[in-house]
């Protein structure tokens, strides 16, 4: 996350400064005056824009914003008269921060934003793999796959009504699928949810399935199973 800050006071600038500290550990600070093009930020950025009444000019932000990037920018007024709280959202301002109550006002857009984000994140997990053959590409949702059998190079996804091969290694595409598909055998790796019972040498699945474990893999098919309860 980077927050930029353009105020005239530096006291101001230091306070705003210590409470994004504290409440994002993650968060880069940077002065509105020293970025320079759209280098200083990823795709992946999410960027926060503090502004004082002195330095407002709604016209010469946006050809600043404009200049460094063209990403979404969330834009914070902070100011010592609520009166200009309405001018400021008229403006395109999307929060209003008061000096006089800067940290409960901070904590409350704080909360707001990390809720945002970890929604954004929820959004944005993937959760299938897509499956191609020379007839038709197929989004196989993850929490459909029951078990994953290896067969040579390549792996067979099983759901309980079918099944599909793909061209990559069980070792290859394990490491990209949820915590609940776990390596029980050189050749099977299951789907945690889909696990019906288990004893010291097999796990039996929803649909009756019955897969071996391998000694090898008994105490990291135990380990998951207690994480993932």
């Amino acid at each position: 996350m980077i927050f930029l800050i353009q105020f005239n006071n530096q006291f101001n600038t230091k306070k705003i400064s210590d409470l994004i500290c504290a409440k994002f550990s993650n968060a880069r600070i940077k002065s509105l005056d020293k970025v320079n093009g759209e280098k200083n930020f990823t795709s992946s950025d999410k960027i926060y824009l503090f502004v004082d009444k002195e330095n407002f000019n709604i016209l010469e932000t946006e050809i600043r914003l404009k200049e460094i990037t063209r990403k979404n920018i969330h834009l914070i007024m902070v100011s010592e008269n609520a009166d200009y709280a309405i001018e400021s959202i008229r403006q395109g301002f999307y929060d209003y921060l008061l000096l006089d109550s800067l940290e409960c006002d901070f904590n409350f857009f704080s909360e707001r934003i990390q809720k945002q984000i970890k929604s954004d994140e929820k959004s944005n997990v993937k959760n299938h793999i897509v499956i191609k053959d020379h007839k038709s590409i197929t989004k196989l949702q993850y929490n459909n796959i029951v078990f994953i059998e290896a067969y040579g190079s390549y792996s067979n996804l099983y759901t309980n009504n079918k099944f599909y091969t793909i061209s990559k290694t069980i070792k290859s595409i394990i490491h990209n699928f949820p915590e609940t598909f776990v390596r029980v055998h050189r050749s099977y790796a299951v789907n945690l949810d889909h696990v019906k019972s288990f004893s010291t040498d097999e796990v039996i699945m929803n649909n009756d399935t019955r897969i071996k474990i391998s000694r090898a893999k008994k105490m990291a098919l135990l380990e998951a199973i207690q994480k993932t309860a």
